[in-house]
């Protein structure tokens, strides 16, 4: 398989700048969030006690995360990692739509699975021919 970074040589410095940016991102957003389950912040409590779920679950989603963010950042298995990546943040998706959050915590999930995506589709020609955007 094809690294996610393949044919990085055709692309413009400012797009490869951004893609790096997004990973960056996108890897310290999602150890924060495991951090945050590990650790049992506040915050995080009252989201799986508004969601009625068991804080017993934090530390066990949050290793989920840590493995599926290892996959991320490792260049031969990033897209993998994006496509369970995009599985949990449906499933995350999925929990704050059935326990009645607000309508950005329940889109939130869904806009950083494009957040992930963007540098991978930036960055690798095959993803791109996959999702062809056009310009009209």
């Amino acid at each position: 398989m094809e690294s996610p970074t393949a044919g990085t040589a055709a692309r413009s410095r400012p797009t490869l700048w951004t893609a790096r940016g997004l990973y960056a991102l996108a890897t310290l957003f999602m150890l924060f969030d495991a951090a945050g389950k590990i650790f049992i912040a506040p915050g995080v409590a009252d989201a799986f006690h508004r969601q009625g779920m068991p804080l017993s679950l934090a530390p066990v989603i949050a290793a989920l995360l840590l493995v599926l963010t290892a996959l991320y950042v490792i260049p031969r298995t990033s897209i993998f990692g994006a496509v369970l990546l995009t599985g949990y943040f449906g499933g995350a998706c999925a929990c704050n739509l059935r326990a009645g959050f607000s309508a950005f915590e329940t889109l939130f999930p869904v806009i950083f699975g494009v957040i992930v995506w963007i540098p991978i589709y930036l960055l690798n020609e095959r993803v791109r021919s996959l999702i062809p955007i056009q310009r009209v």
